[in-house]
């Protein structure tokens, strides 16, 4: 069941989801039902589609809540790209109802949310906010499209992400599945995208320096990483007989800090459990990441560091 609230200043809701990611905080804060959101039912029952209308005016009421809402959202001017963030949204609720393969009804989709944002409110179309809130479907369509998403989430994530798992080692121990993953898709771009293509995302190359491959080598849980690899590889050995493993960094590089740190910045369904640690690691980390990048984490960016609970147990805001 989606979380309902009352405020829905998207700046709050933001600051309210429990998603301990930048990027999963964004996709949370866009799913959460709030009272007004049948301000914006008269508009998106006008819409025309060819199937699921009833699930395209939510989709349509929770985008121009973003629309009309996200304005003081800090995030909106941060030198991550939201409207990439904003657009695997859309594009992964569009797949959900129509699947990934249905062209037609997916650009329908995409068309009917840019006759809103071309038509809710002709005296913002200047506001440099307002146009990072365009729908558009060249961004997001590609046929790898969810480890497009899943890639530029992490370096989205990667301030937050190293901040958190450097500075505690069950929390790195966590993330252990989600770093091998990583390095996977990783590595499945590399050997597409090198040397550069015009086909490959931009930000592959624009973040390189971030790739979890290098910095895993920095982490406490490298070890527990190495021998899921290590298993993996020798349960289902790649198709071009070489390992994952074998372009992962060798345990015993000591830990040294994050470099290359990506400026404050499509979500993952990941939820983490409670731990004993929790209150701890949620005052600790805040105030690590608050001194070692303070101009980053202005306004309200300052979003606290969540418990680690499942989505379907958030409350009300007040």
């Amino acid at each position: 069941m989606a979380p309902r609230a009352s405020s829905t200043d998207f700046s709050r809701l933001f600051m309210k989801s429990p998603k301990e990611l930048y990027s999963e905080k964004f996709y949370d804060a866009m799913d959460i039902i709030t009272q007004d959101l049948n301000d914006y039912n008269n508009k998106c029952n006008e819409i025309y589609v060819n199937d699921h209308k009833d699930k395209m005016i939510l989709i349509c009421e929770k985008y121009l809540r973003f629309l009309d809402k996200s304005a003081s959202w800090s995030g909106v001017s941060s030198f991550y790209d939201v409207s990439l963030l904003l657009n695997y949204w859309i594009y992964d609720k569009l797949t959900n109802i129509y699947g990934d393969k249905n062209t037609n009804d997916i650009n329908i989709g995409f068309g009917v949310l840019q006759g809103k944002w071309s038509t809710f409110d002709s005296s913002r179309l200047e506001q440099s906010y307002y146009e990072k809130c365009k729908p558009d479907h060249t961004k997001v369509i590609h046929e790898d499209w969810k480890d497009r998403k899943k890639l530029y989430d992490y370096y989205v994530n990667y301030d937050t992400l190293f901040t958190m798992v450097q500075g505690y080692p069950l929390k790195c121990e966590e993330y252990v599945e989600y770093f091998k993953e990583m390095v996977s898709v990783y590595k499945n771009f590399e050997g597409k995208c090198s040397p550069e293509k015009h086909n490959c995302p931009n930000f592959f190359y624009e973040f390189k320096n971030k790739n979890p491959v290098d910095k895993l080598k920095n982490l406490s849980c490298y070890p527990q990483i190495d021998q899921k690899i290590t298993a993996d590889t020798e349960a289902r050995p790649s198709m071009r007989g070489d390992s994952l493993h074998s372009t992962v960094p060798k345990v015993g590089v000591p830990p040294h800090g994050v470099d290359g740190a990506l400026p404050y910045s499509a979500g993952s369904s990941r939820d983490t459990q409670s731990t004993p640690q929790s209150s701890d690691i949620q005052t600790k980390v805040t105030n690590s990441v608050l001194g070692a990048a303070p101009v980053l984490f202005t306004g309200t960016m300052l979003y606290r560091f969540p418990g680690f609970v499942h989505s379907g147990e958030k409350g009300q805001i007040e």
